[in-house]
């Protein structure tokens, strides 16, 4: 390499695997997901939930929900809090950060 780092490797390891997404004019989202090596855009509510009931959330890497209105959410009650992620809103423990329940998409709500 020229004037620059040795590539260790890592850096591959760090890219994320967010799909590609555009808005159209309309609202609706379209994401680039690839599926037994074919590429294809999927409506955004139609893409499965990133993460499921049980396991460990980023809570470091997305915003917590602050205002419930917004998404018309029933308030926080216990050690827990809400977090929407590519249109999916989901319920973590405050303690665990794992997922608690998958409340669903933050489109029409």
């Amino acid at each position: 390499m020229r004037g620059g780092k040795l590539s260790t490797g890592q850096d591959a390891a760090k890219t994320t695997t967010e799909p590609e997404c555009k808005t159209l004019s309309t609202g609706d989202t379209f994401c680039k997901v690839e599926r037994s090596g074919v590429s294809r855009w999927v409506l955004q509510g139609q893409m499965q939930p990133d993460f499921k009931v049980g396991e460990v959330f980023p809570v470091y890497d997305h915003s917590m929900i602050m205002d419930l209105n917004r998404y018309d959410l029933p308030p926080v009650t216990g050690a827990w809090r809400y977090y929407v992620v590519r249109g999916v809103i989901y319920k973590v423990g405050a303690d665990s950060h794992k997922v608690i329940e998958v409340v669903g998409r933050a489109i029409g709500r």
